[in-house]
């Protein structure tokens, strides 16, 4: 029997904080690495995963020294995180294959070649055909599917994914920078996910859009989901919807009757205004604050972020917004404070770069939505404090704690207790938003990475130094990957990718009808 190839997949992940830890008890957790090893077939390979996001930096140099091919994959900001990894290890093992793929693999196919392999700018079933090009022919699954079975165990929290992509094009989203056709998957897809993850108390769809496409392909996933419910196959399913579910209360009403405990939806902003500037077209079809409450008041959790954009809103308008939300404790606190991230490929970074609104030597590595990207409408030393805020507690606790207790009393017999559980952890996430990230690096002032909030001054942290002896050809591995030189241009290791960066799936996408298109249901109620 002919040996098995060793393949390591690795979800590489950069934090706030400029180091790590790992965040195994935040939500949601990564499954990139269980998708990609369930196109392969389980018997014909040996694979073992790692996520940087649950566990902190990856540094088993043995587990290196063990694969013949490493795959590596995360969000954005994980780039450098890839190289790093890289450098480790063909350090202690120059012979092993190293395959990226995606957002960044799609965004930067040139510079991605100066460092690795194979970059993969296809979906996850791409894998199957490197391992088949390494290795010789036959190594894909018959019937893909999550090797949850790979993954740390647990009876609380299942991951799972109904769909791909998403049929909405905000304009700061990663989803619109990859122009990406949304695809639904088959029910016998779906129910072989629930079936292999085994009972859970709750399963988490970690789809981009759960409600996207055809309203028969969701009733019917409803179908399923209930049949599945009423099976005990779980105690209870989340997904995060757009907010053109909400336009139909039926639609919640179905959900419920399914088995769903609660969504996450996009709400981004309470401003009509900022919403409209996030080309976030769908969540103008209702009031977010309407929408909010009558899902809480149907005894369903909502989930939500804010997302803040200084280069468009005064720090006076944000902290007003913030101001009217935890006044009003018929609706959930929002789940995190971000700023608006001009994700590569995207429309809002083609605007800003454009505009000449990008700040200087800028980093790959500062797009983590903490620190200042952009020129403000504020003066900057009043911008970067602001930031500071963030990261310390932007809202006032004694405020936060009188709105958990006004919202307990007003929803303690609608909603379950886990739903209670859920929606009241966020004030305690809104008191001490530290707690929410991995911070081994900069959480004392003056100490190594301590940070400034400025993305042209933040420090790189210690992920940026190697942690074993590397030869001087990998020592570029541990530089960061710029994106602004020092005038605010597009840096020059960018130029040669600046066709994937701002067209077609960057800004040409973001005036094409068709992508832009809110479906038929949603066009009366538009504005």
């Amino acid at each position: 029997m002919a040996r098995k190839p060793r393949i390591l997949i690795v979800n590489c992940y950069s934090d706030n904080h400029r180091g790590a830890r790992g965040n195994p008890w935040i939500m949601p957790q990564s499954i990139a690495p269980a998708v990609l090893a369930g196109m392969l077939h389980p018997g014909r390979v040996d694979i073992r995963l790692a996520c940087e996001f649950r566990n902190g930096p990856f540094e088993d140099l043995g587990a290196l020294q063990w694969a013949e091919l490493l795959v590596l994959t995360g969000l954005n900001p994980a780039f450098d995180r890839m190289k790093q990894v890289t450098a480790h290890a063909r350090t202690v093992n120059p012979g092993i294959v190293v395959v990226i793929g995606g957002p960044l693999a799609r965004m930067l196919p040139t510079l991605g070649r100066r460092y690795f392999d194979y970059v993969c700018s296809g979906d996850v079933e791409q894998l199957a055909a490197v391992v088949d090009a390494v290795f010789g022919p036959g190594h894909a699954a018959e019937l893909p599917c999550p090797r949850h079975d790979l993954l740390p165990g647990s009876r609380i929290i299942g991951y799972a994914e109904a769909s791909r992509n998403c049929n909405f094009r905000c304009s700061f989203c990663s989803m619109t920078a990859e122009d990406r056709k949304f695809m639904a998957y088959d029910l016998d897809n779906v129910r072989r996910q629930v079936e292999a993850l085994g009972y859970r108390q709750c399963i988490m769809f970690l789809d981009q859009n759960f409600f996207g496409g055809p309203r028969a392909i969701f009733r019917a996933r409803m179908a399923l989901l209930g049949e599945l419910f009423a099976q005990r196959k779980f105690g209870g399913w989340a997904a995060l919807v757009t907010a053109d579910f909400f336009t139909d209360a039926g639609n919640v009403a179905l959900a419920r009757e399914s088995g769903c405990i609660g969504f996450f939806s996009g709400v981004e902003s309470f401003s009509r205004a900022q919403v409209d500037a996030f080309n976030k077209k769908q969540n103008l079809v209702r009031p977010q604050e309407e929408i909010i409450r009558s899902c809480l008041e149907q005894g369903l959790v909502f989930h939500y972020g804010l997302i803040f954009d200084l280069v468009d809103q005064t720090i006076a308008d944000v902290l007003a917004e913030t101001d009217a939300i935890v006044a009003n404790p018929r609706i959930t606190l929002p789940s995190f404070l971000s700023f608006a991230i001009p994700m590569l490929g995207s429309p809002l970074f083609g605007s800003r770069l454009r505009e000449g609104l990008l700040l200087p030597n800028l980093k790959l590595r500062d797009m983590d939505g903490r620190s200042l990207l952009c020129h403000s409408v504020d003066p900057i030393d009043k911008a970067v404090a602001f930031a500071a805020s963030m990261d310390q507690g932007l809202l006032s606790k004694r405020k936060l704690a009188v709105h958990a207790g006004r919202f307990f009393r007003h929803y303690r017999a609608t909603l379950s207790t886990w739903g209670l559980l859920s929606a009241l952890a966020n004030a305690w996430s809104m008191s001490y938003p530290r707690f929410g990230s991995n911070g081994r690096d900069g959480i004392r002032p003056g100490g190594d990475g301590s940070r400034t909030y400025l993305a042209s001054s933040e420090p790189l942290g210690s992920l940026y130094r190697p942690r074993i002896r590397i030869p001087e050809v990998y020592r570029g591995h541990f530089e960061p990957l710029c994106v602004t030189d020092g005038d605010g241009e597009l840096h020059d290791d960018l130029i040669d990718d600046a066709a994937s960066l701002l067209t077609p799936s960057g800004e040409q996408a973001a005036t094409r009808g068709e992508a832009l298109t809110i479906p038929p249901y949603n066009a009366a109620a538009m504005p």
